[in-house]
């Protein structure tokens, strides 16, 4: 064989150093048809190698690009950091947020504990027998409310600075890749609706724990498992489209009467302090607009301070200053109101505030008004009964003193005086 043969590649067997040295110094053992073998067998793993490799050559560049260009890589890594610490002040948010809430929900069942403990010992009953709700004083509470919205606060106030935590990382992550930004966008608008959450208990007094709070958490927690899972290139849920906030608790048409009918009796608290204020003619109307209102109030320790005593004692002291016409009006118009209660109770607060001042023609135009439409009512209406089932027994006594001439005062100045006590205390 040529030296030009033996260095040919059809005679190039590729073994070791090692191993070339075994077969060159031991040729009988090694034979040449065990070499050729040997190079077939070499030949054919290295064509199926080949045909394993999926890859085209502009395929195979972009593989190297990527896998040693090092900004791709750097963005990667950036990624894959930020991405980690979002998970991580997700984490840490939704954990605190718990821990706070638990103070909040103790609170509420601190409250609802003073309220079962003033049914139990305050048993009240209506007309008909049935036990009535009993709410605790206004004094009593206060404290009780102060603690849970100082609860519900605190809880916020904490989790703010996780908030601005985990949208800073958010905003990284969109930085370093932004195919992320939708589930990034996603986290943040569900991390603003906790938010909104952790201050809020449905109720005052408080009732059970709704499901906004968990809600808002269950998302918040959802959208970044999503953000993760897109990172990864896993299969995940695509965003969803932004939505509104989170609304509080749903207020009642009730609830709402009754806050607004508080809120009226408080902007006329200052005529009952001072005498001296002018009559306000429209805060006037509007208190009487509210007696319909104030008449369908359970008659409940806990409402004593909105009821209708106490809503037409606000608007006989608005009216206290008008002008002798402008008074005699206002009895005239009083006695146009229903139902009756409304009307007679209404008419008596005038009457005391025109005593009051020396306005003795103007009492006597009260008491004389409320005495005709006591006398004139027909009890055997059942609408008499249905219109004025929370008075209808001080209705009927009042009828009674009126109906014996001259007795009428009596009645009503004791029931005056009772009305007052339950007020202070």
């Amino acid at each position: 064989m040529s030296d030009e043969v033996n260095r040919s590649g059809e005679n190039l067997l590729l073994l070791c150093i090692e191993h070339s040295y075994e077969i060159d110094e031991n040729a009988a053992r090694f034979p040449p048809e065990m070499l050729q073998e040997w190079k077939a067998a070499q030949l054919a793993e290295h064509d199926q190698i080949q045909r394993s490799w999926h890859l085209n050559n502009d395929e195979v560049a972009e593989a190297s690009v990527l896998s040693f260009d090092p900004l791709p890589l750097s963005v990667a890594t950036a990624s894959a950091t930020t991405v980690v610490a979002a998970a991580r002040a997700v984490g840490k948010m939704v954990s605190v947020g718990r821990q706070r809430r638990r103070l909040a929900h103790q609170a509420a069942q601190d409250w609802q504990a003073l309220r079962l403990h003033m049914n139990r010992t305050m048993p009240v009953f209506d007309l008909d027998g049935d036990r009535l709700t009993v709410e605790p004083s206004r004094a009593e509470t206060k404290p009780y409310e102060d603690a849970l919205n100082g609860a519900l606060a605190a809880s916020q106030a904490e989790l703010e600075p996780l908030a601005v935590e985990v949208v800073a990382e958010l905003h990284a992550v969109s930085a370093a890749d932004q195919s992320l930004g939708p589930w990034c966008d996603w986290v943040e608008r569900r991390v603003e609706e906790l938010i909104a959450a952790a201050d809020r208990w449905p109720g005052r007094p408080p009732s059970e724990d709704d499901q906004a709070w968990p809600d808002a958490v269950a998302e918040l927690q959802r959208a970044s498992a999503a953000l993760s899972a897109a990172w990864r290139g896993d299969r995940t849920v695509s965003p969803p489209e932004p939505t509104l906030a989170v609304s509080g608790p749903v207020e009642t048409d009730q609830q709402r009467a009754v806050r607004e009918h508080w809120e009226l009796l408080e902007s006329a608290g200052p005529w009952g302090r001072v005498k001296h204020r002018d009559y306000d003619a429209a805060l006037y109307a509007r208190l009487i607009e509210a007696l319909p209102l104030a008449n369908a109030l359970p008659p409940v320790p806990s409402l004593t301070a909105m009821g209708l005593d106490v809503t037409a004692r606000r608007a006989a002291t608005v009216a206290r200053n008008a002008d002798e016409t402008t008074y005699r009006a206002l009895i005239r118009q009083a006695s146009e109101q229903t139902p009756l209660a409304a009307s007679v109770v209404l008419l008596q607060h005038l009457g005391t505030i025109a005593k009051q001042q020396g306005r003795e023609e103007l009492q006597d135009a009260a008491a004389a008004e409320a005495t005709k439409l006591l006398l004139a009512e027909d009890w055997k209406a059942p609408t008499a009964w249905a219109d004025n089932s929370n008075y209808a027994r001080r209705l009927l006594a009042w009828t009674a003193g009126a109906s014996h001439g001259g007795e009428f005062e009596r009645p009503w100045r004791q029931h005056l005086r009772e009305t007052q006590t339950c007020c202070r205390r």
